[in-house]
């Protein structure tokens, strides 16, 4: 069961450890909370993505608990427990077929299948076409993958993962590879679907800052494999505590609403 200490615990995990030619991940406990929107921030190679790939499986543990949606890593199907989480990753990305239609991409997420085949379900195009509308991205629906922007494929990725209805919904670095106005563009976008009340637990990762909307509670820092600080994003995101995780004395500021980081 999940640590007793956590109130209405959605997943987690505990004294995790992973080995891959030494150590990524080192000891890690991490419990997201029902209601909670968190950002996962480090340096590149901190272990971020490899965190949201071991609640995946994608990695296997060496040592450790994993729990989610009142499910145990080991002694559960966790099958169930991936089909509960929608994931925004280059990894998907880059498996999409030029010729498929945004249409076509967010009603593969119900089937949990990259590129769609098969017969399709009119029950499932009128329900990727709401998700579309309610996106405002209604005028993309005929448009082909190699005919989309990067934002706007980013775009077509959330609304596949929200298309299985998830619990949560993994984001890893949406925004790489944007241009300026594409990031801020996608920012907003993520913004407002973050906001909505009935939006899945979205967990950001990012080593950007910049990238952190309003709407994310909490913050998980991590360096080398370690977690520096953890908890409601007022206490967390600090320079001290973020100087600490990137290694380098850093100023955090914030401005009209969103962060920004300097150097010292």
């Amino acid at each position: 069961m999940p640590p007793a200490s956590s109130k209405d615990p959605l997943f987690g995990v505990e004294g995790l450890v992973i080995k891959r030619d030494g150590h990524i991940l080192r000891g890690i406990d991490w419990t997201v909370g029902k209601g909670e929107h968190w950002v996962v921030l480090g340096a590149n190679g901190s272990g971020k993505s490899t965190l949201l790939n071991a609640l995946m499986v994608f990695i296997a543990p060496t040592e450790g608990r994993l729990f989610a949606f009142g499910k145990e890593f080991g002694e559960d199907d966790w099958n169930e427990v991936k089909a509960a989480i929608g994931y925004v990753g280059s990894e998907v990305n880059r498996m999409i077929e030029p010729g498929e239609s945004a249409l076509d991409v967010v009603v593969s997420g119900a089937r949990a299948m990259i590129n769609f085949w098969g017969d399709p379900d009119p029950k499932e195009q009128r329900a990727a076409r709401k998700i579309l509308k309610n996106m405002g991205c209604a005028g993309l629906e005929s448009r082909t993958w190699r005919q989309m922007s990067q934002g706007e494929r980013q775009k077509m990725l959330f609304g596949r993962a929200l298309m299985g209805k998830p619990k949560a919904l993994f984001l890893d670095e949406p925004c790489a590879g944007l241009d300026p106005i594409a990031r801020l563009d996608y920012l907003r976008f993520m913004e407002s679907n973050a906001a909505n009340p009935k939006a899945p637990a979205l967990i950001l990762v990012t080593h950007h800052v910049e990238e952190i909307t309003p709407s994310f509670t909490h913050a998980l820092l991590l360096r080398e494999g370690l977690v520096t600080a953890s908890g409601p994003v007022g206490d967390t995101l600090t320079s001290a505590k973020l100087s600490e995780a990137f290694g380098h004395p850093v100023r955090l500021r914030r401005r009209h609403g969103s962060y920004l980081l300097e150097e010292r």
